[in-house]
């Protein structure tokens, strides 16, 4: 069996390496593209003449290198960097405005948003902060949110518990313990397997960039469970993992608690989707300054 899990690793290793490195192209990174902050433009007419562009085929334009089907950030951001290798790119959207998750509405004067709660990993050092960064020419700007982040508050009011959330590995640990005392153990464990479940994702990307044939076969073999802690985690409940560190119900509903932001309970969410989130807000949460709208606002300009 080891010999076999060598085998395909070594194979792996030599197709991904072939296929990265083997060719390259354009970079959309290779130039800090940040300019000056331009003034924060607040009036919803002026926004929406960015937002809400109505399809017109007058508008389309002739050699085309590429077409994406919907305007959420996902589209937008693969427009963007396509655009930033100097390719033509058309953005189709069926809603009348472009953003998807980003979308914002208003009612009786107030702003609302219908997808982004919060954001992790923006510090200004990390990768993902660059990308966005470079993504709308260091014109989205961030809040951070304060420390707490989060409160999980549980029980009637003749019988509430608070257990606020911190940023930082250390204090989200230290904290959790002063509140639940006789669990320091158990709070150590979950973090241990939440960090260790994060790093394995990784293996994920590199599946993707494997041939097919041998992408299907470490997966219907089993061989990713043993390549990858992430794969082995995937298929075990929050519920079941979290139920078998603590008979303490409280301190299962604070390891839980997150679930509303991916959308499943925790008996049908997977521990290796929950670990992601986790671990993305261990160093804090931010808000993007003016609202969703922004990210969309400013990634569109440049297509």
């Amino acid at each position: 069996m080891l010999t076999i899990l060598s085998f395909v690793c070594i194979v792996g290793v030599i197709f991904i390496l072939k296929y990265v490195f083997g060719s390259s192209g354009p970079n959309p990174f290779e130039k800090d593209c940040r300019e000056p902050l331009k003034k924060k433009v607040y009036d919803k007419k002026e926004k929406n003449k960015v937002l809400k562009q109505g399809f017109l085929a007058s508008k389309v334009p002739d050699n085309l290198d590429a077409v994406v089907i919907g305007s959420g950030v996902g589209g937008l951001g693969l427009a963007v960097l396509l655009a930033k290798v100097g390719k033509k790119v058309l953005v189709l959207e069926q809603h009348d405005r472009a953003g998807g998750c980003c979308h914002t509405f208003t009612e009786k004067g107030f702003e609302f948003d219908v997808g982004i709660h919060y954001i992790g990993e923006l510090l200004e050092h990390k990768p993902f902060r660059c990308m966005l960064d470079q993504m709308t020419n260091g014109q989205l700007q961030w809040e951070k949110l304060e420390n707490p982040f989060d409160h999980v508050v549980l029980g009637p009011p003749e019988n509430r518990r608070s257990y606020p959330i911190y940023s930082g590995s250390t204090r989200f640990c230290e904290e959790l313990k002063k509140r639940f005392p006789g669990e320091e153990k158990v709070i150590d464990e979950y973090l241990k397997l939440v960090k260790k479940t994060g790093r394995g994702v990784w293996f994920l990307a590199l599946l993707k960039l494997c041939p097919l044939p041998l992408a299907k076969f470490l997966i219907h073999t089993g061989l990713v469970k043993h390549l990858s802690f992430f794969f082995k985690m995937a298929l075990r409940s929050l519920t079941d993992v979290v139920n078998e560190l603590t008979e303490n119900k409280d301190l299962r509903a604070v390891f839980t608690y997150i679930f509303g932001t991916y959308g499943n309970k925790p008996k049908d969410a997977s521990f290796a989707m929950h670990s992601l989130l986790i671990t993305h807000y261990l160093n804090g949460a931010w808000y993007p300054k003016g609202g969703s709208s922004e990210i969309a606002y400013h990634m569109i300009p440049i297509i």
